[in-house]
């Protein structure tokens, strides 16, 4: 593994003299860097910024960030941003200023990711930011200090959870489908791989167009109610592009005694209790503690001199479909591991998760000794496009893409070393 000693060092230099106030002290800094890097524990923080914690996705983010914070001895701070991106920036620029040592999140749009990276990139503070990302931007495209993107793969979630959907409607008939929050990587995914799913179920039809749901209920319920307005009795499943959507496009089906199967995608607590009461199927997880504590567990890693190699920079990882009766689908379902509602609930809501954060650190645990809990594949050009839906014509004139991502040996190193060191799986099917 490379490994850049000067990394911390830089960092801390960087963000301890982005507010001077003299040359004087500019200087005097420049001088004991080495000290600043070795700062004790007590001086370690480090900042969330998140959409809002209303819904149990992000309230099980925070578990995991909060957890992991502590592992590695870094003050945790959550501020929500209610999907604003100036408000997003106003966070990171004060936490900067407050000389926090790391920031991680999600940001809303895609193209607010360049901002936020690049004004922790200018500091010198190390950041991940995760799901959301620019067209046609990297981190290498940032700097060294963004540290690294994931995502879920947007494009395998949907592929299983509308199988699911599919072979529960006995493979024919008309499903409705309301989307997410249009124009961003994970609603682009997930809308690939539903179509992916029907091309392997010719008998099934979606009635009418995507409706928009924006990821929440109120939105969700409003476009039921024109699909149910236009098809009624037709509908015989729902796609609902998180859980969110799912249920509040369920909501409306109840009200018209409409009973058939719906599938969602986030395993919320909400959505896996409406899987243990069989109102809904399927839900697949996306994973919020272990991407907050991954999180953390890299910026860590970074501060503590290790790098990634370049073809880590940009994840992608598959994570379990919950269903009450998973031996009814594991001959069915190949791209996710099938795992119990119920038992992934206990798993992820009750008390500590099940997660060792200390050894998802190289820093922590050694090259030969980490491991990241999950299954994660590096994204080379093809997975850039196919999970983030980037297109050719979208590129900028005289972009190129790093090199890192068209690379055969780099990508096949990094898909060899994360299943060599994924040892560990709290959450085995």
């Amino acid at each position: 593994m490379p490994t850049d000693s000067t990394n911390h060092s830089r960092r801390a230099f960087l963000k301890r003299t982005a507010t001077a106030g003299s040359i004087g002290t500019l200087t005097g800094l420049a001088g004991c860097t080495g000290s600043l890097a070795s700062g004790s524990d007590s001086e370690k923080t480090s900042l969330a910024s998140i959409s809002n914690l209303q819904n149990s996705y992000w309230l099980s983010w925070k578990k995991g960030y909060v957890e992991a914070a502590e592992a590695f001895g870094y003050e945790s701070k959550v501020q929500t941003n209610d999907g604003n991106v100036k408000t997003q920036q106003e966070q990171f620029d004060t936490a900067i200023s407050s000389r926090t040592d790391m920031i991680m999140g999600q940001t809303y749009t895609n193209a607010a990711s360049i901002s936020l990276a690049e004004t922790c990139v200018q500091s010198g503070v190390p950041t991940v930011l995760a799901a959301m990302i620019a067209n046609w931007y990297t981190p290498q495209d940032a700097g060294d200090e963004y540290v690294q993107f994931f995502a879920p793969h947007y494009v395998n979630h949907a592929y299983t959870a509308a199988k699911i959907l599919f072979e529960s409607m006995d493979g024919e008939g008309g499903f409705v489908h309301i989307e997410g929050n249009r124009g961003t990587a994970p609603n682009i995914g997930r809308n690939v791989g539903v179509q992916l799913a029907m091309k392997e179920y010719p008998d099934i039809e979606r009635l009418g167009p995507r409706l928009q749901g924006n990821w929440i209920r109120s939105d969700a319920r409003n476009a039921m109610s024109d699909l149910v307005s236009q098809f009624g009795d037709k509908i015989e499943g729902f796609f609902g592009q998180n859980d969110g959507v799912a249920i509040g496009g369920l909501t409306i089906l109840n009200e018209n005694n409409i009973d058939i199967p719906v599938v969602g995608i986030d395993a919320s607590e909400p959505g896996l209790a409406r899987i243990e009461d069989g109102s809904m199927t399927a839900t697949v997880s996306g994973m919020g503690p272990w991407q907050g504590g991954w999180s953390v567990a890299k910026c860590h890693d970074f501060i503590n001199g290790h790098t990634l190699r370049p073809a880590e920079r940009m994840m992608s990882f598959n994570a379990p479909v919950c269903v009450k009766e998973p031996k009814e689908w594991r001959d069915k379902v190949d791209r996710l591991p099938v795992v119990d509602a119920a038992e992934y609930n206990t798993a992820i809501f009750d008390g500590e998760t099940p997660y060792d954060w200390k050894k998802m650190s190289v820093a922590e645990s050694g090259k030969d000794s980490w491991d990241p809990q999950i299954d994660m594949q590096p994204m080379d050009k093809a997975e850039l496009k196919k999970v983030l839906a980037w297109k050719e014509k979208d590129k900028p004139d005289g972009y190129s893409l790093p090199s890192a991502y068209s690379d055969g040996a780099a990508q096949e190193k990094v898909t060899k070393l994360y299943k060599d060191r994924f040892n560990t799986n709290p959450l085995k099917q």
